[in-house]
């Protein structure tokens, strides 16, 4: 958009509003693939839909036309990225349920790392790339397809409401929110800092790939950890570790050693990628899995929405070493809270 001529507070405006827009999205569907059984559907029409969308991405040229790819974009992202790692846990069944899990998160670390760094060098172009990634999309239908199908239950499906989640999942969101103000901090203004510090391109390339190489690594080792051990502990090592790899970099001025703050990238996205949804499905029945998991995204995606906010507003006014400062402590709060509710918290 900024290459095309959109400018930052029009950016702004598109983001924001498809971001208020994916958390209503992602509550609707999970809720619905639930009552309606129709998990596998759900999944596939998201993805046919989202093949067009990032096909007709390759077109956009004006305000409007991004506005309703960003809408659109709310709208179907949810239905793949909200309900299947719900049919992955239900598929993978209970025995070695995190590391069957990890190694299905790993195989989307593949991807990334195919659509953000393999592509954009082979193509050197955002719309090209675009077209030949919405190819990768088509042939995914073929495998969803062949995904047996979630057993529906013969017994009345129970809504999965908020006021009656089990008091554990409640504080697990209440935590999740402050860890995810921290998530904008990890990624973009990461990004922009060390742009600032006068880091190449080639090193951000190459700082991003190793992100991406990190997690393909660490995702099965996380639920190969909760196989072993108590989800809740892994857990909570890992949102202490948020906190800290944000922290790291206001404590770097050389954007060489950027890298350092990485090494923790592992055990951060690993922890909350892999854990925590493993954690919360067996917090609920069969039946709400996709539910519980849709509302985890929604409070995921509003931690982000805030903390690009404060992140926005602290970096302008006070520097990027500040912001750091400022939202690692922020997301040392979450931390705590997780802590304290699942060692220490009321139980149901």
């Amino acid at each position: 958009m900024k290459d095309l001529g959109v400018g930052e507070s029009t950016i702004g405006l598109i983001l924001g509003s498809s971001s208020g827009l994916l958390i209503v999205a992602s509550i609707y569907w999970g809720r619905f693939a639930d009552r309606k059984g129709v998990h596998k559907e759900v999944v596939l029409w998201g993805t046919i839909g989202y093949f067009v969308l990032v096909f007709y991405f390759a077109y956009c040229q004006t305000v409007w036309q991004f506005f309703i790819y960003a809408i659109a974009r709310s709208i179907l992202m949810p239905m793949i990225a909200g309900i299947m790692p719900a049919i992955a846990v239900k598929a993978h069944g209970t025995e070695q349920q995190g590391s069957k899990f990890g190694i299905y998160r790993a195989f989307g670390s593949l991807g990334f790392i195919l659509g953000t760094m393999i592509l954009p060098l082979i193509f050197n172009d955002i719309a090209l790339t675009a077209q030949v990634s919405s190819v990768f999309m088509v042939i995914s239908l073929f495998l969803l397809r062949r995904l047996p199908k979630p057993e529906v239950l013969t017994v009345e499906t129970v809504p999965l409401h908020i006021r009656t989640l089990n008091p554990l999942i409640k504080w697990c969101f209440f935590a999740m929110f402050f860890i995810s103000l921290a998530d904008p901090a990890v990624h973009g203004f990461f990004t922009a800092y060390a742009r600032d510090l006068g880091g190449s391109t080639r090193l951000l390339g190459i700082l991003s790939g190793s992100s991406g190489i990190i997690a393909f690594f660490f995702l099965p080792a996380m639920g190969m950890a909760i196989d072993r051990y108590r989800p809740t502990l892994i857990l909570t090592i890992a949102l202490f570790c948020q906190p800290v790899r944000v922290f790291l970099p206001s404590l770097i001025d050389d954007p060489n050693f950027l890298w350092i703050p990485i090494l923790l990238h592992g055990i951060c996205w690993g922890g909350i990628e892999v854990v925590a949804i493993v954690y919360l499905s067996r917090l609920v029945e069969e039946d709400q899995k996709a539910s519980v998991l849709s509302y985890y995204m929604a409070v995921r995606m509003l931690g982000n929405l805030v903390g690009a906010s404060i992140c926005g507003y602290v970096a302008e006014n006070f520097g990027y070493v500040m912001m750091f400062q400022v939202i690692s402590s922020i997301a040392l709060i979450g931390a705590f809270i997780y802590m304290w509710s699942a060692f220490f918290g009321k139980r149901e």
